[in-house]
């Protein structure tokens, strides 16, 4: 993770030399999937609305720097140890990414008007975990330790808490100039979550072997949690100077 923040602040430095005073800001909507620890769980198998808005600084036509916030529902149905599990959360997604475009690209512009482009970048998720041992005791009878805490005391009632997890976003999209301000676009994100609890299920095959020592399948850093999120935006061109830069066009 260290290593990811470095590269991360490398490229924004690289990027800073070359900045331009021209930024979009745009709203967002579409639904979200989660990959975890569930058997039979279908991608997209329900709409789950999320919605939100971000500002981008555009560095010239190739890069720019996003910063994004969206919140909706993570809901997912499935099987865990052929035994039906299901989870309905509210979750708040904030990242920055670098945004690069596959071809020069400005808002608002009759010769570059459409691109593909990439992104990534860091983030943090905010959501609800919500332990059930009495269900995970139910659907995973090999395994009993699971029902208990770590002094060996049976937990009988559910508890909940509330994450704030670091997250790795990435994404591919295609945006499109409509108007002299205003664009269009379409992407899929990726989340990359540092916690294994957004399903529910943090870590749920794990077991106390003979001599007592508990054998885990999940660590912080290898995990089976994952999001996704497939929607639609809209954006709008905005200056953060007093007027458009003149070269910005043609330089670039």
């Amino acid at each position: 993770m260290k290593k990811l923040v470095v590269v991360f602040a490398i490229v924004l430095i690289a990027l800073s030399g070359r900045a331009q005073k021209t930024a979009d800001i745009g709203i967002w909507g579409g639904s979200s999937t989660v990959w975890g620890d569930m058997d039979d769980n279908t991608p997209f198998q329900s709409f789950n609305l999320n919605f939100g808005g971000y500002f981008r600084y555009n560095f010239n036509t190739r890069l720019g720097l996003r910063a994004m916030f969206l919140t909706g529902k993570m809901v997912g149905q499935g099987t865990v140890e052929n035994v039906d599990w299901s989870f309905d959360k509210a979750a708040q997604d904030l990242t920055v990414q670098v945004e690069i475009n596959y071809l020069k690209y400005v808002l608002g512009s009759r010769k570059m008007r459409f691109t593909p482009y990439v992104t990534i970048g860091l983030g943090v998720s905010y959501f609800k975990y919500d332990f059930r041992p009495a269900e995970i005791y139910t659907f995973n009878p090999a395994y009993p330790e699971l029902a208990y805490d770590g002094s060996g005391n049976l937990v009988v009632l559910d508890r909940k808490e509330s994450l704030v997890v670091p997250t790795i976003p990435f994404g591919i999209g295609f945006k499109y100039t409509i108007g002299s301000r205003l664009g269009v676009g379409i992407e899929y994100q990726m989340r990359k979550y540092m916690s294994d609890k957004l399903d529910d299920l943090d870590d749920p095959l794990s077991y106390a072997n003979g001599t007592g020592e508990t054998i885990h399948y999940t660590t912080q850093n290898h995990n089976n949690d994952w999001a996704g999120y497939l929607g639609v935006y809209f954006t709008y061109k905005i200056y953060i100077g007093k007027k458009a830069c003149p070269a910005y066009e043609s330089k670039n």
